[in-house]
């Protein structure tokens, strides 16, 4: 799903890269451009992503130190930040900047607040749209956000909150693409517009007006 500036200008592109099973869609447009840099000018990791993938900065609202810890008993998958994110250059975007995370800054709440009017961050990466917003992203690419709760066993919640930052993204003018395999406002499914047996064929006039034809 595409949402055009409607500026013709070329917008200041970022990635936000989350751990569900669409970030493989940000994988493969990497490859088939054989950069990540002709998929965004940026890419905004989130959590263990920060791990896995290149990126320009890591988003990790948790509590730094939490993932340091030796003993990872109740979360065994946790194990793997202990070999890089007290290694990691930054910037790794946090509740504040911690002593043995040298990358570590604080998240800039107070500016994300008074540029987004509104405070409603109920996951990460609810919190990267929001720094997006406050940055003034013109195009923002969301990978792996697929908030599978109810799908999967480890699915997680948080899925209104992104969609409404999202919103708030394309009412100020913001160009937004999702993941053709996302669960994120229903773009799996292909049925962005209920009740037609064939999608309207959308496109934009001159005056960046909407104009519809059935196919």
């Amino acid at each position: 799903m595409t949402t055009s500036t409607g500026d013709n200008g070329a917008p200041y592109t970022v990635a936000i890269v989350a751990m569900g099973p669409s970030r493989g869609d940000y994988l493969s447009e990497c490859v088939k451009q054989s950069s990540r840099h002709r998929v965004a000018d940026e890419t905004w990791a989130i959590n263990a992503m920060g791990g896995v993938i290149q990126h320009d900065r890591l988003i990790c609202m948790d509590a730094l130190p939490y993932f340091a810890m030796a003993a990872r008993e109740a979360s065994p998958a946790l194990d793997g930040y202990r070999d890089w994110l007290a290694k990691h250059p930054g910037p790794v975007y946090s509740q504040k900047r911690y002593e043995g995370f040298p990358g570590s800054v604080e998240y800039p709440l107070a500016a994300v607040l008074n540029a987004c009017g509104y405070a409603y961050f109920n996951n990460t990466v609810a919190y990267a749209v929001g720094l997006a917003i406050q940055q003034q992203v013109r195009h923002l690419k969301l990978y792996g956000c697929d908030f599978t709760a109810g799908q999967h066993a480890d699915g997680q919640t948080g899925r209104a909150c992104v969609e409404y930052w999202l919103s708030v993204c394309i009412q100020r003018g913001m160009r937004v693409t999702i993941s053709p395999s996302s669960t994120l406002c229903d773009q799996k499914s292909g049925r962005v517009l209920y009740g037609y047996s064939k999608a309207p064929v959308i496109s934009r006039d001159a005056a960046g007006n909407f104009q519809t034809r059935l196919p």
